[in-house]
């Protein structure tokens, strides 16, 4: 049965098609339920990759993995749900400190990512003991570590472990697959709002679109420095993303300006230590102040769309500078 998504997807150009989301649904369910290979599903999601999977594809897979996913999670009272699976290379992971800041201030942040093998990349997982953000392995662990911080890291393992070894396919054919974008949207949490990362430009319209289908409640999307969840204050950015308008979702777009206007371009140190520095304010960096402020105001703006940016830029900074340095 399952071959009959590859046929749809695989045919002569003027015989293939897209998955309808109802397709996507049924066939990644197939596979999650022993009804198909892996190399089945892995032909199946590279035919996608060549044309970029859809809108209604991503929304398939990402209904059918969150089926799989415990009903405790989603009993968890979150706010924010903020998905990491990129890794950083040329600067460390700011958005842990932008993640800290809105903790701070009582939004309760659910941290999620995959601490792949990646002997280039720096991956966020690392960096969470050394701030003091909690890794919570059952949803018990994150409900405490939130009570009690207002912040904490699920690695994948604890929430979706059948999409660990299909993510590892990246490794073993040499591209991402439709299931790296779909990663990112599963909210294990279900919390009302949402912020997604893409490395490749054009990819924050899919989520968003993607996201409409799956119904979400209030999500954005952009293309973050590294691919990760936060602004790069260097180039201006196109955030799209989903809002909650009479009980319906309305996709829309908004523009933010370049931050961080004149720069040196040096890469930053990438280590948690460093991130911890400047913290505590043991280290000075320009470059990190501006992440950290940008990508806190974006998300402000998402918690009050009626504010204008230059109001949440100024509150980002007072919230930055305000912060409680120790650990």
């Amino acid at each position: 049965m399952f071959s009959e998504y590859i046929k749809i997807t695989g045919r002569g150009e003027k015989g293939r098609r897209s998955l309808t989301q109802q397709e996507a649904f049924d066939a990644l369910t197939l596979y999650l339920n022993g009804d198909a290979q892996l190399l089945q599903l892995a032909v199946l999601l590279m035919l996608q990759r060549v044309r970029c999977e859809t809108a209604e594809e991503a929304a398939g897979y990402i209904e059918a993995l969150r089926e799989t996913i415990s009903p405790q999670w989603r009993s968890i009272n979150a706010d924010l749900d903020w998905p990491c699976f990129a890794g950083k290379k040329r600067q460390p992971p700011w958005l842990l400190l932008a993640a800290k800041v809105l903790a701070e201030q009582g939004k309760r942040i659910v941290i999620h990512g995959y601490n792949a093998v990646d002997a280039v990349k720096f991956q966020v997982e690392q960096a969470c003991p050394d701030l003091n953000i909690g890794i919570a392995h059952s949803p018990q662990q994150a409900e405490q570590l939130l009570d009690k911080s207002s912040i904490c890291y699920l690695p994948l393992s604890a929430y979706c472990p059948k999409l660990i070894p299909l993510l590892a396919l990246r490794d073993q054919v040499g591209l991402r697959t439709p299931l790296n974008t779909v990663a990112r949207a599963l909210n294990p949490c279900a919390a009302p709002y949402a912020v997604h990362g893409v490395f490749h430009k054009g990819y924050e319209k899919l989520h968003a679109q993607a996201a409409v289908l799956s119904k979400e409640v209030n999500m954005i999307a952009f293309k973050g420095e590294g691919g990760e969840s936060e602004i790069n204050p260097r180039v201006s950015t196109t955030v799209c993303g989903v809002r909650s308008i009479n009980n319906s979702s309305s996709y829309f777009e908004e523009q933010w300006p370049t931050y961080l206007q004149e720069s040196s371009g040096a890469h930053g140190e990438v280590s948690a230590e460093y991130l911890r520095k400047v913290w505590t304010g043991e280290a000075q960096d320009e470059y990190g102040d501006a992440a950290v402020i940008s990508t806190i105001a974006v998300i402000l703006k998402q918690f009050n769309e009626t504010d204008s940016q230059q109001d949440c830029l100024q509150l980002a900074e007072q919230y930055w500078k305000t912060r409680d340095k120790s650990l």
